[in-house]
């Protein structure tokens, strides 16, 4: 019994003590899947597909969500294929209307064309205030098309 008290005691510690910093949860990772970018939208994805499938590598995509006041700068900077598998690393940056801006690190993977599996190499990385770009109003692409199922970001992998 006193065994028992006593790690049940630890564990009260660890969890306090972890969850001063963060929630208990994070500590004992107890949470579903993590997500990154939950705040674009079903048009942001499909600029973001549209420039998978279209823009070469080193070339920056830019576009303004008009509807949410985000905006979002978008390089692709390695581009492989392998045994019939394009592999792209993209790194995205997302401006809130605030000015407040994050970095978002994708690794993006497609074995056929217009078909990409995306995942968030990390979390998110916030990298303070950024100057509101000037951008052209641009409409989503056409004929692009995201799932069926809400967007809630992109996955981060383990």
């Amino acid at each position: 019994m006193k065994q028992f008290a006593a790690a049940l005691a630890m564990l009260v510690l660890v969890l306090f003590a972890g969850g001063c910093k963060q929630a208990a949860l994070d500590v004992l990772n107890l949470g579903g899947p993590k997500y990154v970018g939950g705040y674009m939208s079903d048009d942001d994805v499909r600029h973001l597909a549209h420039a998978l499938d279209t823009a070469p590598a080193r070339t920056p995509v830019k576009w303004e969500n008009l509807d949410t006041g985000y905006q979002f700068s978008m390089m692709i900077f390695d581009s492989d294929e392998a045994a019939g598998i394009t592999t792209r690393s993209v790194s995205v940056l997302a401006i809130e209307p605030s000015g407040d801006a994050e970095v978002i690190d994708l690794l993006c993977t497609s074995e056929s064309a217009r078909k990409w599996r995306i995942v968030a190499k990390a979390p998110a990385a916030f990298v303070g205030r950024a100057a509101r770009m000037e951008l052209e109003p641009a409409q989503a692409p056409a004929g692009v098309r995201t799932s069926d199922d809400a967007f809630r970001g992109f996955v981060v992998a383990q």
